[in-house]
């Protein structure tokens, strides 16, 4: 199915704002499913390629990609309603669970539960990033590239800020040798 943009500010800011109401703390996997599985707004592969800009700029992830996708599609309007649509509702549900949280953190079945959602957070990040490298699986290069920066940095652990500029250079020229 071909992408299809929101048509408005309006259906943008209810978008990212089921994304930010269902999601609380690891809000990429239902990014993806929202954006590119649900509501068909962007392709598999652009939404990589966007969040992968993402990743390299300061601030949360999907929080970027917002702005990015928001300013996009309507323009700088477009960049403040997808941001405040993604970050309304849980701004509000912080500082609720914050408050409930300082009464009952010692608490060993509270402390479980968070836990466990840490845990299932952790799961839901395995799959996004399983369903980001499908674009990748037809492209030895880019499943090197991904492979060595996981070994160097999780296995190796070099600091991101090293690895990052050799593997946006080897990025670009696999990309110019038409490898990705």
């Amino acid at each position: 199915m071909e992408p299809t943009p929101p048509k408005s500010l309006w259906e943008l800011y209810r978008g990212f704002l089921s994304i930010g109401a269902r999601s609380f703390g690891g809000v990429l996997p239902l990014a993806h499913r929202v954006m590119v599985e649900d509501r068909c707004w962007v392709a598999p592969g652009d939404f990589a390629e966007v969040l992968a800009l993402c990743q390299f700029l300061p601030g949360p992830n999907v929080g970027n990609v917002s702005v990015v996708l928001g300013r996009r599609w309507f323009g700088p309007l477009g960049s403040l309603a997808a941001f405040a649509g993604l970050m309304a509702l849980p701004l509000v549900w912080v500082f609720g669970l914050a408050l409930l949280y300082a009464d009952f953190a010692a608490n060993p079945a509270v402390r479980a539960v968070v836990t466990g959602v840490g845990i299932a957070g952790g799961g839901l990040f395995i799959g996004t990033a399983l369903k980001l490298a499908k674009p990748l699986a037809r492209k030895p290069a880019g499943i090197a590239i991904a492979a060595a920066c996981f070994g160097v940095i999780a296995l190796g652990r070099v600091s991101l800020f090293a690895v990052l500029p050799v593997a946006v250079l080897l990025g670009w020229l696999a990309a110019r040798k038409d490898l990705l």
